[in-house]
């Protein structure tokens, strides 16, 4: 059957869609209640204190219109995070994919999940995305720029002409001195961490560590999951030495910190240039706070002092340019895209290019396998609002494509890690790989996007 005559259930209420009707009505009763409260058979409802709000990003140049400060709620999930109103939606969708991914998958096939087509096929990558023009398409969705300050993307000490940042740059604590102690305590106490013996395949006997708020080897799985899922046509996805960090709970996000986090994960593991910089650990928050004033004392994106009024010991929203001065100060090279939309290409387009490119320059032209796992690092990923760890690419059988992220506000379900390490079949691997899948629904609310590669 073709896709133009698959059946797609819509929610009354909300963007989502999905080919399972049930799955929509699941969708319903979970994020649009008649009550107004979320059921609590997909999660424990639980209201964590206030002051375990959301730490996002501060975006460098989203629409003032689009970013309405005086709209923000806490998540009725009890995640701790504070969203958006507008973002509730899809954020309380995000938290059924989650919670749907923590059930042992053994529900009945229930068909793929796809996207509608919204105009841009991807059926011709191959042809379009070869190595040689890989940048090609920079010349016509590459132009967008950055308002927030030309030179925020190198090194300069001119800080004369920049203004302080606000409430819609810097999120609801903008204005905070200082966090509060209780969370401060728990930053500085760290994740849990228990540590077992395991015997490895030649019979020695060694030990394993486990933090609570990190997995690894979930490259794989998703590698697996996206070979078994019928609907993908092609899938790429990063080196499998990232691992996927995410938030603490009510530590309410510090959504760029959590990111960073992943992209130094990478360069631990891989052992690629500046990974010197962290034999003793991954750096915590606090610890990455320290080094993103000390590329600002340096000369690296010097105006994010001024624009934050300093970030250490607080719940302020940092960006691209913060992560950009971390690395940027430790010699490691990064280069950061500004991806906004065009009279002749929408942004997700354009982000959607600009991460083919990226996957495809890792495949030689002799490559055809369903699914590639490459050598690439990972990509800091930032829209109005929110980041995320762009792990993959993938395109459907319809033409459309997703993005695989790692995002910091879910944690990585026990569905997913009962599958590390093993080649069982799963019954519906698109139920599992949802919650890793941003796709055009998503990001097409978006004008703007930010990426560190």
């Amino acid at each position: 059957m073709g896709h133009q005559d698959v059946d797609i259930s819509s929610c009354p209420f909300c963007p989502f869609f999905d080919t399972d009707s049930h799955f929509v009505v699941e969708h319903i009763e979970f994020c649009h209640p008649e009550n107004g409260i979320s059921g609590t058979e997909y999660g424990q409802l639980t209201m964590q204190p206030q002051d375990a709000a959301l730490e996002c990003q501060r975006p460098s140049v989203w629409d003032e219109t689009e970013f309405q400060t005086d709209k923000y709620v806490d998540c009725p999930h009890g995640c701790g995070e504070v969203v958006m109103n507008t973002e509730l939606s899809t954020h309380l969708d995000l938290h059924f994919a989650e919670e749907v991914a923590h059930e042992d998958s053994a529900s009945p096939q229930s068909g793929a999940l796809v996207e509608k087509p919204d105009g841009h096929r991807f059926d011709d990558f191959d042809d379009r995305y070869s190595v040689q023009d890989k940048y090609a398409f920079r010349t016509e969705a590459g132009k967008a720029h950055n308002p927030r300050s030309k030179t925020a993307y190198h090194k300069t000490t001119s800080v004369g002409s920049v203004k302080r940042l606000g409430r819609a740059e810097l999120g609801p604590h903008a204005n905070e001195k200082r966090m509060p102690s209780w969370l401060l305590k728990m930053l500085e106490k760290g994740p849990k961490m228990t540590q077992s013996n395991q015997i490895s395949s030649d019979g020695t006997l060694s030990k394993h560590v486990t933090i609570e708020n990190e997995a690894s080897h979930v490259i794989p799985v998703l590698a697996k999951l996206c070979e078994q899922d019928t609907s993908v046509q092609r899938a790429f996805l990063c080196s499998p030495d990232v691992r996927h960090i995410f938030k603490m709970p009510r530590e309410g996000g510090f959504c760029g910190y959590r990111n960073i986090q992943m992209l130094i994960s990478y360069i631990q593991e891989a052992r690629t240039p500046g990974h010197e910089h962290f034999q003793k650990g991954l750096p915590t928050i606090l610890e990455l706070q320290d080094m993103i004033e000390n590329a600002w004392d340096i000369g690296f994106n010097s105006v994010g002092r001024v624009e934050t009024g300093g970030i250490r010991g607080t719940r302020k929203y940092i960006g691209t340019p913060e992560a950009q001065a971390l690395f940027s100060s430790l010699g490691i090279q990064c280069e950061a895209n500004s991806l906004a939309e065009t009279k002749d290409m929408r942004a997700h387009d354009a982000l959607y290019m600009d991460v083919a490119a990226y996957f495809r320059q890792a495949c030689s032209l002799g490559i055809n396998g369903k699914v590639i796992v490459t050598e690439l690092g990972p990509i800091y990923f930032q829209h109005q609002g929110h980041s995320l760890t762009v792990v993959g690419f993938e395109i459907r059988d319809n033409g459309t494509a997703n993005l695989l992220v790692f995002d910091p506000m879910f944690r990585t379900s026990q569905a997913i890690k009962r599958l590390v390490g093993t080649s069982a079949k799963v019954p519906d691997p698109a139920r599992l790989l949802k919650a890793y899948r941003r796709g055009s629904a998503y990001l097409q609310k978006y004008k703007l996007f930010e990426t560190l590669k």
